[in-house]
């Protein structure tokens, strides 16, 4: 999404993008050059050797990526993994002399559940990737301050600077909504819950569940909706069952962009657990579709929302949870307002807002001036 968006905005800007990725297994094309997009070779590894299937881009670029790249004057590279395709983004960087650019999306080290090797090993493993890949480029881009601090105590020298994944406010209220309630036997009326991410362990969704059991000893006529798919989707299933919450739960499995942005525009209520986001992207995504926030307090929606202004962030406990989300539910008039000062939050990290951030330190680069770090 940070890719999609930040390249969209740039070409409409009148700058020339061209994205080197990894081809999804599903997809039948290799490359989609008329739109600047290039897909290099890829492997899914069995589930045996990782927790998640993920295609993992192999770095060497087809012919006509190669060539395309040698016949292009490319006056930044801006590299968004430090992976497999990262380090065909550094050969090009080291060998064409062109400046690099890192965005740091992940912390790397809070998903070695997904590697069935010792966790603790792992974890030293990702700190250190992460430190070497980050310190080979002339500046790194982190989506929040809590990021760059971390990157800090990995000992990352380079430039830091804080920009976040931009808000597509413009492509949001293009989405048509459409009630979507009948389709998932939600009664007019009732309050209705929204989650939309991946069903994974790293979201922290027993929070949700349990919470949710809660809110129903108060609020019966409540309803959750669990958009998203991912690995741990039965186990969620099977832990809704044991909680008896079933009847009020309803599962819409993987569902296209512009589905998720309908869900949102349903919600009285956005809820997130997460306590590994570098930013929560679809925090400002709910935002913008005017729907106050019910989060666990941690750094990174800290940086998207304050509590008792776009919505309310609680300690990772299921009372509190339940309690913040009967607290709107009961009081229309302040859930209004919150969403009212939820857009407008989202309005100030549109995606154009954010590009152009980019964009300048693009530009201190290629003058060899410094761009200001960490702000």
């Amino acid at each position: 999404m940070s890719v999609a968006s930040f390249s969209r905005v740039m070409s409409e800007m009148g700058h020339h993008v061209t994205i080197f990725t990894a081809r999804h297994p599903e997809q039948d094309t290799v490359d989609d050059a008329h739109e600047g997009v290039y897909r290099l070779p890829s492997v899914t590894l069995p589930m045996a050797m990782l927790k998640v299937q993920y295609p993992l881009g192999i770095p060497w670029a087809t012919w006509k990526a190669k060539k395309f790249f040698q016949e292009q004057h490319f006056d930044i590279i801006h590299s968004h993994s430090p992976m497999l395709i990262g380090h065909l983004a550094r050969n090009y960087h080291r060998r064409r002399d062109i400046p690099m650019v890192f965005t740091y999306h992940t912390i790397f080290e809070d998903y070695s559940h997904y590697v069935p090797l010792p966790e603790l090993w792992v974890r030293r493993r990702a700190i250190q990737l992460s430190r070497y890949y980050s310190n080979l480029a002339d500046h790194i881009i982190t989506p929040t301050e809590c990021v760059a601090s971390r990157l800090r105590r990995y000992q990352v020298t380079r430039p830091i600077t804080v920009i976040p994944t931009g808000i597509d406010i413009d492509q949001i209220d293009l989405v048509p909504k459409v009630d979507l309630r009948a389709h998932y036997d939600i009664p007019d009326g009732v309050p209705l819950l929204v989650y939309a991410g991946r069903l994974a362990a790293e979201k922290n969704l027993p929070r949700i569940l349990g919470a949710f059991r809660v809110v129903l000893r108060s609020e019966p006529d409540s309803y959750l909706l669990m958009v998203g798919g991912g690995p741990d989707e039965a186990s969620l299933h099977a832990l809704a069952e044991e909680y008896q919450i079933t009847h009020r739960t309803r599962w819409t499995g993987n569902v296209p962009r512009e589905y998720l942005i309908q869900t949102l525009h349903n919600a009285d209520l956005f809820v997130f657990a997460s306590i590994t986001e570098t930013q929560g992207l679809v925090l400002g995504e709910a935002m913008a579709c005017h729907v106050p926030v019910v989060a666990v307090d941690d750094e990174a929606p800290r940086e998207m929302l304050d509590s008792g202004i776009e919505g309310l962030l609680v300690p990772n406990a299921d009372e509190p949870f339940a309690e913040a989300v009967v607290t709107l539910i009961r009081d229309k008039t302040l859930r209004t307002a919150m969403g009212i000062k939820a857009r407008t939050r989202a309005e100030s990290i549109s995606a154009y807002r954010c590009t152009a951030r980019l964009l300048d330190v693009y530009a201190r680069i290629l003058d060899g001036r410094t761009p200001d770090q960490v702000g």
